[in-house]
């Protein structure tokens, strides 16, 4: 008896450390996060597989294992299954989002539009710069800055009217909502979720898109203007509002470029559109060309309460040039001209040309 115990005893032992050895492993690869607007949980990689749950942009999740195209993930609440790797983030991205969004925030406002097909959102000027998330068609953004990328195709961009000689193109960066139902939260915690209608809740985020993949809402004298004149609109803006018989009539600075996209400036072209209360129509104030402005372009008011805008230009990008809108006419403030009255400063006489 002590002699089969002697040898079941250590057999035992084998037989449990072996267990143990060739145990199922739990896979740690790190964490993710989702950067799509919604994104399956499957039950598993299989062609006859159930949905377990849906993520959404800005969910972390923790993988757990790693096969082909896809990964095995568990969520927050607990939740485990398959998504496709490619509509994850890694944490260094999801950083460099965070950071983007961070300094969008602290920028004032170019010009405001919408996208006018399905367009990627990068981290940086650039078809091959990592994407961070796909707008629909229709989503309306903030633009608050402008750079030019060289331009290149990619698999996950088709446009049939593509220029295939352009060197380079136009991108913006801009501001916009990721769009989450109603209840519930992302991992973006340092940023509070913004309501955009009853019910909807959603997840501030930044980047860079193709210029002209958005159509800028332009008001109508502004538009007119521009196309009259053959300008690129880059950046619009309401200066002030005079009083007319049929109400309010606000008054715009654009800033525009012309020729192709590109360039190392941001505008080279400024106008200003005024309204004439007497002829009761919209009239070029003042324009500017041969510019070499970067954005941002900042808007505001004298101390006597009248409109200003200012910007860096080529010529002297440690100081600011500065405008200043004196009922329908711009001059440009020198610096130790106060009453803007200094020998050489800019102005123009109102226009009688309609746009």
């Amino acid at each position: 008896m002590k002699r089969k115990l002697l040898i079941a005893v250590p057999l035992l032992a084998l037989v449990t450390l072996a267990a143990w050895f060739f145990r199922p492993k739990h896979e740690s690869l790190g964490e993710a996060y989702v950067s799509e607007k919604s994104v399956t949980l499957w039950s598993s990689m299989a062609q006859v597989r159930e949905p377990v749950g849906v993520l959404r942009y800005g969910d972390r999740v923790d993988m757990q294992a790693k096969r082909n195209d896809f990964v095995k993930v568990k969520t927050a609440a607990g939740a485990v299954g398959w998504v496709d790797a490619r509509l994850l983030m890694d944490p260094a991205l999801w950083q460099r989002c965070e950071e983007l969004l961070k300094r969008a925030e602290t920028l004032p406002v170019q010009a405001s539009g919408r996208t006018k097909v399905a367009t990627n959102l990068r981290v940086e000027p650039g078809r091959t710069a990592p994407r961070l998330y796909q707008f629909g068609r229709g989503v309306p953004v903030q633009i608050v800055a402008r750079a030019a990328a060289d331009w290149a195709r990619v698999s996950d961009e088709k446009e049939n009217s593509e220029p295939q000689e352009a060197k380079k193109e136009d991108w913006f960066l801009i501001r916009g909502v990721a769009t989450r139902p109603p209840g519930e939260s992302s991992a973006r915690t340092a940023v509070q979720p913004t309501t955009t209608e009853p019910g909807d809740q959603t997840v501030p985020i930044a980047g860079w898109v193709i210029a002209r993949f958005l159509e800028l809402d332009l008001p109508e004298p502004v538009r007119e203007g521009a196309n009259a004149a053959n300008l690129r609109p880059i950046a619009w803006f309401e200066l002030d509002r005079v009083e007319d018989a049929a109400g309010e009539r606000p008054q715009y600075l654009l800033a525009a470029a012309r020729g192709a996209e590109g360039q190392a400036c941001d505008f080279s072209v400024l106008r200003v559109y005024t309204w004439n209360r007497k002829k009761s129509r919209y009239e070029t104030a003042f324009i500017e060309n041969n510019l070499c402005g970067s954005l941002p372009i900042r808007v505001g008011k004298s101390a006597a309460g009248q409109p200003e805008f200012r910007f860096a230009n080529a010529d002297d990008r440690k100081n600011e040039r500065l405008y200043r809108l004196i009922q329908t006419v711009v001059r440009r403030v020198r610096e130790g001209d106060k009453a803007s009255k200094a020998k050489g400063q800019l102005a123009a006489k109102p226009r009688a040309k309609t746009h």
